[in-house]
């Protein structure tokens, strides 16, 4: 009987502990070797791909840097994010699957984990600020008007600097970085939501601040773009039925003048 308790509160403990602390070797995969293998050739051509395209833009947008506009400087920067992620991260994901565990231990898992939240997190906000720049321009005209470059920079670093924010947040003690179940790729450590308070209270925060709250800008942004462009057909439509309502008025005022 004590046996079996001791195996019950051993199970239990277990489930309870976050898979890099029980007994397997948490930098182990859990996939087969042949899943491995396929998604190493995946991630190397989409990784490829996402290099050369992003690089191009990047390159071809240097050119012609002092002409840019404010639209196209944000363009250039979410292909900054995009192609941080395809240098500095898919590489040590890449060489994981191949070697069908996570080579790089744990220094190179929490930079892995830095660098994919840091860009990513630059990626999405800066689509939430394309996404408001649009709905300022279409549903606020006078706000294009004042839109310099100078504000365009003013906005990438407000960008950069609350990228930065969340994804060092971790190393404060706060959260932190850790091997992903299938144990090639790591990273937040979402295991604190189960951990503490304050793990919920981090895990909370990251999710509103850098995917709820962006999300809601984004779908609120477009959402008014659309009825916007809808409200303006109308308004064209009906115009035009106006025109056309006047010109056969006017045709046949000027057939009864003919008569007479």
């Amino acid at each position: 009987m004590n046996g079996m308790a001791s195996d019950h509160n051993t199970s239990s403990l277990e489930e309870y502990l976050p898979h890099y602390l029980q007994k397997e070797d948490p930098f182990a995969s859990k996939l087969s070797r042949e899943a491995d293998i396929v998604a190493g050739f995946y991630l190397t051509v989409i990784g490829i791909l996402s290099t050369l395209g992003n690089g191009y833009v990047i390159f071809m947008s240097s050119k012609r840097k002092k002409k840019l506009r404010p639209a196209e400087i944000m363009t250039v920067n979410l292909a900054v994010c995009d192609l941080g992620i395809s240098v500095v991260g898919k590489p040590f994901s890449i060489i994981s699957f191949f070697s069908h565990r996570w080579v790089f231990g744990w220094m190179g898992c929490r930079w892995y984990g830095w660098a994919g939240f840091f860009f990513g997190c630059g990626s999405l906000i800066t689509m939430t600020a394309v996404s408001l720049d649009r709905y300022l321009k279409i549903c606020h005209l006078s706000y294009g008007t004042w839109l310099k470059r100078h504000h365009v920079f003013i906005c990438l670093a407000i960008i950069w600097a609350y990228a930065t924010f969340w994804a060092t947040v971790p190393f404060a003690g706060v959260g932190s970085y850790a091997p992903e179940p299938f144990g090639t790729s790591c990273t937040l450590d979402w295991w604190l939501a189960q951990a503490s308070v304050a793990g919920q209270a981090f895990i909370l925060s990251i999710l509103f601040f850098c995917l709820l709250f962006p999300t809601v800008v984004i779908v609120f942004s477009y959402v008014k773009i659309i009825l916007k462009v809808k409200s303006s057909t109308k308004e064209v439509a009906h115009y035009d039925t106006r025109i056309q309502n006047s010109h056969i008025l006017e045709m046949k005022l000027t057939k009864v003048g003919r008569k007479i």
